[in-house]
């Protein structure tokens, strides 16, 4: 899971990673809710998937990513969890059931599946004990800097 503050750079660099593994020849499928979210991602690429989320049945959006795995694509990214779902106790059951089974199943089939979220409020946390790794993305100036929920810490200057 990644998250912070809305113009951070967390889209911005799911599209660079989404765009290096369809080169090298990987499958990525690529579900957003907005479309700045895809602004960076280049046309010149047909491994890449890109999916509107359906924030009215978002069931519906989180199975076809578990069939994506299924059917070998390398990542799923999910930009964004829509964070006003987190605060209904039926949204929030619901999210974390999906995270829950989808984190399991990319386990199981050696995938990547990236969750991205705005911003962490408390019931977002909870999220966390669903997912391998909880990123927070922060930017300063030239730099994308990632902190790790294990303390891990990571500066990338961009290009």
């Amino acid at each position: 899971m990644i998250y912070g503050r809305p113009g951070t750079g967390k889209s911005l660099m799911m599209n660079k990673i989404s765009i290096h593994l369809a080169r090298v020849g990987e499958k990525v499928l690529y579900m957003f809710n907005h479309p700045s979210a895809i602004s960076n991602l280049s046309a010149e690429t047909e491994r890449i998937v890109l999916l509107s989320l359906d924030d009215s049945n978002l069931a519906n959006s989180l199975i076809l990513a578990g069939s994506a795995m299924r059917r070998g694509f390398r990542l799923v990214v999910v930009d964004e969890i829509p964070v006003e779902l987190l605060y209904s106790i039926t949204g929030m059951r619901d999210i974390l059931l999906w995270i829950s089974l989808l984190s399991n199943l990319a386990r199981n089939f050696s995938k990547t599946l990236a969750l991205i979220s705005d911003e962490i409020p408390a019931n977002l946390k909870l999220v966390s004990n669903y997912v391998d790794s909880v990123i927070k993305l922060e930017r300063s100036g030239d730099f994308l800097n990632l902190e790790w929920n294990s303390g891990t810490k990571l500066s990338l200057k961009l290009f």
